[in-house]
């Protein structure tokens, strides 16, 4: 990676949740809509929806020799898609107790950063079809070659 490469991390973590849990759907990025709510049913097998966020500078660790030097903070939702809230709720953990504090390629580890919920999904005020727990995790990377 050279320069400022939130895909590169963003790319690396996919591949590491997609090999460490090979008997989940791993999605990034899914949108629900009132017409993908509609074709899923009770039945649906539990998957992972990962949504990614942009990149922000931690002003705690700014460089003296400019921005490009500076630590840069970004994260993603862990979305555990379940047909019950209970099976939600253990999908989510079993993900988070996992993924805290894996090791990226930069030596910076995954932390979470805001407590999990759950959610239910419905469809124009009808039963809930689906639950969606989210946790949150934050990494933190700086550019490997300040001067580009």
């Amino acid at each position: 990676m050279s320069g400022i490469n939130l895909v590169a991390y963003q790319d690396e973590i996919t591949a590491h949740i997609v090999a460490a849990f090979p008997n989940y759907e791993i999605i990034e990025d899914e949108v629900f809509d009132d017409e993908s709510i509609a074709r899923l049913q009770s039945k649906t097998k539990p998957f992972i929806v990962l949504r990614w966020s942009g990149i922000t500078r931690n002003i705690n660790n700014a460089s003296l020799v400019g921005v490009r030097a500076d630590e840069y903070i970004s994260d993603f939702d862990i979305i555990a898609t379940a047909p019950m809230p209970k099976i939600a709720r253990r999908l989510l953990n079993y993900f988070m107790d996992a993924l805290i504090g894996h090791t990226l390629s930069n030596g910076y580890q995954l932390t979470p950063t805001t407590g999990q919920a759950i959610f239910p999904l419905t469809e124009n005020g009808a039963a809930p079809k689906l639950y969606l727990g989210v946790g949150t995790l934050e990494f933190r990377f700086s550019n490997p070659n300040p001067t580009s």
